[in-house]
Order: C-alpha cells, then sequence, then structure tokens
C-alpha cells in the first residue's frame, strides 16, 4: 500500500487491498445534487491512481483499475475489472464500462456510454451524445435507447477506435471491428468491420487487412484479440 500523503480521500470511499495513490489525487469528489451525500465511492484491489485524478462519489471501480495523470471520472459510472483511463481523460456521469476496456490519453465520454469488454479507445478519441447541444430534452431522455441524439455510443465488444476519432450520438460499433484514425463515424459500423474517413464508411472486413511491416498475414492483423 501506498498513498500519498498530498492526496485526499474521502470518509464515504471504500478501497480494496494495495492501493497505489499519488499526490494530489481526490477520491470521492461529490457532485452538486440532491443526493450527493448517500453516494458511495468503491474501488476494488491493486488500483493504481495517479497524480492529480479526480474521481468523484457514487461509482463503483473493479479491480486492477489504473490511471494516467489529471483524469477526471464524474459520478454514477459503473468501471469493471482491469480497466485503464490515460492521462488528461474525461468520462462524464453514467457509463458502463466493462472489464478490460483500454481508454488513452486526451479521451472524452460523454454520459450514458457503454464500452463493452475488451473495447481499445485510441488517444484523442471524442464521443458525443446530443446531436444539437445544448438540447433542453437531454436530461429527460438521455437514459433511454433509441433516443437517436440523446445517448453516447456504444462500443461493443473487442472493438478498436484509432486516434483522433469522433463518435456521434448513439451509434453502435460493432464486435471486433475497427474504427481508423481521424474518421468522423455519424452510422452504425457492423461487426468485424473497417470504417474510416470523413464521413466513415465501410471500406472492408477485419479479416481482410494486412500488416504493412509483416508482422502478421493477411486476415492474422486482429486474431489475437480473439482468443
Amino acid at each position: 500500500m501506498k498513498i500519498s500523503k498530498n492526496a485526499v480521500i474521502y470518509e464515504h470511499v471504500k478501497i480494496g487491498k494495495d492501493p497505489i495513490i499519488e499526490d494530489f489525487a481526490v477520491l470521492g469528489k461529490r457532485p452538486v445534487e440532491a443526493e450527493a451525500d448517500e453516494m458511495e465511492l468503491t474501488i476494488g484491489d491493486f488500483p493504481i491512481i495517479r497524480s492529480g485524478t479526480i474521481i468523484y462519489s457514487g461509482s463503483t471501480v473493479g479491480n486492477s483499475f489504473h490511471t494516467g495523470d489529471v483524469a477526471r471520472i464524474r459520478e454514477k459510472n459503473k468501471i469493471g475489472n482491469n480497466v485503464s483511463v490515460g492521462s488528461m481523460c474525461v468520462i462524464e456521469r453514467e457509463c458502463d464500462i466493462m472489464d478490460n476496456v483500454r481508454i488513452h490519453s486526451s479521451c472524452f465520454i460523454p454520459e450514458y456510454t457503454v464500452l463493452e469488454e475488451g473495447a481499445w479507445i485510441g488517444p484523442g478519441v471524442i464521443m458525443t451524445n446530443v446531436l444539437h447541444p445544448p438540447c433542453p430534452a437531454f436530461k429527460k431522455h438521455a437514459p433511454v435507447r433509441g433516443k437517436s441524439c440523446l445517448h453516447g455510443p456504444t462500443v461493443k465488444r473487442n472493438a478498436v477506435v484509432g486516434a483522433g476519432a469522433i463518435l456521434m450520438p448513439d451509434i453502435v460499433i460493432g464486435e471486433h471491428s475497427l474504427v481508423g484514425a481521424g474518421s468522423v463515424v455519424t452510422k452504425d459500423v457492423p461487426s468485424e468491420s473497417v470504417a474510416m474517413g470523413n464521413p466513415a464508411r465501410i471500406t472492408r472486413k477485419v479479416e481482410e487487412l494486412e500488416c504493412p511491416v509483416g508482422v502478421y498475414k493477411k486476415g492474422e492483423v486482429y486474431s489475437w484479440r480473439r482468443k
């Protein structure tokens, strides 16, 4: 166990065994809302919370959770085991982030986003949840799936979103699919597909990808992610 004397940990925080919590981390910050006093923050075993990270109360975090420096995670999130959140990331409230998700540095994850098991989010990815902000209907309807501009994206199991991509509200990135770097995704991406461009279009199947340096044969580039 290594907890910096400069970290701030509120009374309503429960942390599992052997945490590493670095300088100026803040755990259990209260959101400004009526039920805030009833919210607890629960973090599992073996977390590494790096300098300047702020995690609000009201979330549940699994084992082996890692953050980079100055990550910010809002309230009422569900975060699974073996999840990492890179430096300078912002995760807004009420997201569902499942086991083995990787979120690289400087990403923005809006409210009501779902990242399924093994999703890989490259650096600088921006996700959105309202087509025409600020929308007065957002807080009323946002938690309900099927409202086309009132929900964050869903990134399905083992999908990869490349660096700097932008995902529009309520779209679904299918299982084992790949979004190319810098793409702007305005429509759902089917499973096992490659989408790229602005606006992103389906260009091929993942099994057709080739490794430009020859490490993998054609069709093997992401085969290791299916194990």
